[in-house]
């Protein structure tokens, strides 16, 4: 929908000196870091204006200082582990740019929610609307955005309410958006009333007040008629409408799903609006309107650190083992790679040499396995028995990784006097992200898949989905290895599936 960055620069807090230099310590000590890294980032702690250090991007702030995406992220992980910065997963609207929730903790968020600000209802996916960011401490400087209702009412909608990075749609510039849908912008005190004249033309018009999230819709519809008028009282924290019947009415808006809690239908023309605050604290109201016709489309965001890829960072798995997904939920992934691998002959393996030599030996491959799983964007998600699920957000890295894992281990098996047969597996999907003995796992029918087209390898071989086939890179990395397509049954998922058959090393 719109989004556009207005207000004035606010002057910044003082610098607790003892807790920024403390934390800086940590940070420094955590790592070997590039020359300047801490500099740039105490420069960026004391001087940035409050607006740029509420809800940093790292990977915007890595882009900014000529850093890395993976080092940026790993500099505020270890930030706010040191006590700089306070992390957050910001749950975000796919249809506008509302921040619809913000939390401390990853147990916190919900797979299904309804947007405040645009009533539409959402589920949840780690990768396309959970955003992570991350806010000085207010330990090291005290920020204006920790204080909303202190904020003009244009900062409180359009910088603490929505998301950074929105891309604003059909090459409209922010300001523009704005200027077209908005209509007013009012705080209006404690037993007092304001009154606005409007020439409604067919469509949608909003009366929205967030510090009680409250949102009117009225459908604008039909013939001119003479001037209207529609009065609104905000009163126990509800919209008070005596002019009009007001009810629910869910619509399908493009390709969303909206559940207008308070909705009412009105004749084009004149009208007046008369809002009367019957409270004892102050009502911040945003009045919108939206042309005939107008349908939502899905956010589109500048880059950041999605709740999926921070959950496939390994520095995150280490310093944060308590933040993880409720079990009673689980959290959608739309769109993950999983790679399964499994050992040819294990068995055999610990009756030829033995069950203290064949357990050194699996271990040896887990190691050699995981340093390769790292090296490619990867996490190591579980192991089960002689077998390593590992998860990547490219299928290209997983299938690097696969092959790096045959070669790898083939040059093992050089120092071993019973070597080793390594099969693996690749599929993409989605999957549901859930908490199970302490750490997260990835379960779904296509989690199913990935273990089954393993099951279809051979020693030295790796299978390999249509779906990973066909990603970005994958054919380049394939190009220089014997390819063979089939199609298969696969076992207990009850449908046949399109792999190829890489051969890499056949070690039978």
């Amino acid at each position: 929908m719109w989004f556009v960055i207005v207000g004035m620069m606010t002057v910044s807090s003082p610098i607790n000196e003892s807790t920024l230099r403390d934390a800086l310590g940590a940070v420094a000590a955590a790592r070997d870091w590039e020359p300047q890294t801490l500099a740039r980032l105490e420069d960026f702690i004391r001087t940035a204006d409050d607006y740029d250090l509420f809800r940093v991007n790292p990977i915007q702030y890595g882009a900014s200082t000529e850093m890395g995406e993976e080092e940026a992220i790993e500099l505020f992980l270890h930030a706010a582990k040191a006590g700089l910065f306070e992390m957050d997963w910001q749950l975000l609207c796919a249809y506008c740019p509302q921040v619809a929730g913000s939390f401390r903790e990853l147990d916190q968020v919900h797979p299904r929610f309804q947007c405040e600000f645009c009533n539409a209802v959402n589920d949840v996916a780690l990768d396309d609307y959970i955003q992570v960011n991350f806010t000085v401490s207010g330990k090291v400087r005290d920020n204006a955005y920790r204080h909303p209702d202190n904020l003009t009412i244009e900062d409180y909608y359009l910088r603490y309410h929505f998301a950074k990075g929105f891309k604003p749609p059909h090459g409209m510039t922010r300001e523009q958006i704005v200027a077209t849908l908005s209509r007013e912008f009012v705080d209006i005190d404690a037993g007092q009333q304001c009154t606005f004249d409007f020439d409604l033309p067919a469509g949608r018009f909003e009366v929205l007040d967030l510090s009680h999230n409250l949102l009117l819709v009225l459908f604008v519809d039909g013939e001119v008629e003479a001037p209207q008028k529609t009065r609104i009282r905000l009163d126990d924290g509800r919209f008070d409408v005596p002019d009009r019947a007001t009810g629910k009415r869910d619509k399908v808006l493009g390709d969303g799903n909206f559940s207008f809690r308070q909705a009412a239908d009105v004749r084009p023309g004149k009208h007046l609006i008369e809002i009367e605050n019957h409270m004892e604290e102050r009502g911040r109201f945003w009045i919108v309107q939206y042309p005939q016709g107008f349908e939502p489309h899905r956010v589109e965001y500048e880059p950041f650190l999605s709740g999926k890829r921070l959950l496939l960072t390994p520095l995150f798995g280490e310093l944060y083992k308590t933040q993880l997904v409720n079990e009673g939920d689980g959290l959608t992934v739309s769109d993950l790679t999983f790679l399964f691998s499994d050992l040819k002959g294990s068995t055999p393996l610990y009756d030829a040499i033995g069950d203290v030599n064949a357990y050194f030996m699996v271990r040896q491959h887990f190691e050699i396995l995981n340093g390769i799983v790292l090296a490619h964007n990867g996490i190591i998600v579980k192991t089960i028995g002689d077998a390593v699920m590992a998860a990547f957000e490219r299928p290209a890295d997983a299938v690097a990784a696969a092959i790096d894992m045959i070669e790898a281990l083939s040059k093992f098996n050089q120092t071993v006097s019973q070597p080793l047969g390594l099969k693996l597996g690749i599929h993409r999907g989605r999957a549901i992200a859930v908490t199970l003995n302490d750490r997260i796992d990835y379960f779904g029918q296509d989690v199913n898949i990935a273990a089954r087209v393993q099951g279809l390898a051979e020693g030295g071989e790796i299978c390999i989905s249509r779906d990973v086939i066909e990603a970005p890179g994958v054919g380049a990395i394939i190009k220089a290895h014997q390819v063979t397509d089939d199609y298969v049954q696969l076992k207990g998922v009850g449908q046949k599936v399109d792999i190829s058959r890489i051969a890499v090393d056949r070690a039978d």
